[in-house]
């Protein structure tokens, strides 16, 4: 199924929410709560973007919100291309696959921070199944 995802920030209370989309007719598919409550007032207040349509009403809000279309995919290929260290493939595959999708959208997320860090620090990158079972995705990496 080809989905259509948008990341929606507060700016004020730093909420975090993924709400994706089918492309085939723009009805919402799925919606996680990344991190922050004020989903209950969107519920509350029958403000939840139920379409793609309501989505792109919301940007007119972009004082108050921001809006990223997204990957359209969280793929383990889309990853293993963006990570740039070809070994152990099959070990991180599996790895990967074993992820929830919050997770996955963390790695993908975590990915450049982590790049600069590793340059930075003039350190080796770690192979992505040992990156993956670390949930080194969770970590900080600050310069």
């Amino acid at each position: 199924m080809d989905l259509i995802t948008y990341k929606v920030i507060f700016k004020e209370t730093a909420d975090e929410w993924l709400f994706q989309y089918r492309k085939s007719d723009g009805i919402i598919y799925n919606f996680i709560n990344l991190k922050g409550n004020r989903i209950i007032s969107l519920l509350a207040n029958n403000q939840f973007p139920e379409s793609t349509k309501m989505m792109e009403e919301w940007t007119k809000y972009k004082k108050k919100i921001d809006i990223k279309l997204v990957l359209d995919d969280y793929k383990f290929e889309t990853f293993w291309d963006k990570y740039d260290l070809k070994q152990k493939k099959e070990f991180a595959e599996k790895a990967y696959d074993k992820l929830t999708l919050v997770e996955k959208i963390a790695c993908f997320d975590k990915l450049t921070s982590y790049d600069a860090y590793v340059k930075a620090k003039g350190i080796n990158k770690q192979l992505l199944v040992t990156w993956i079972n670390q949930k080194r995705y969770n970590d900080e990496f600050k310069i």
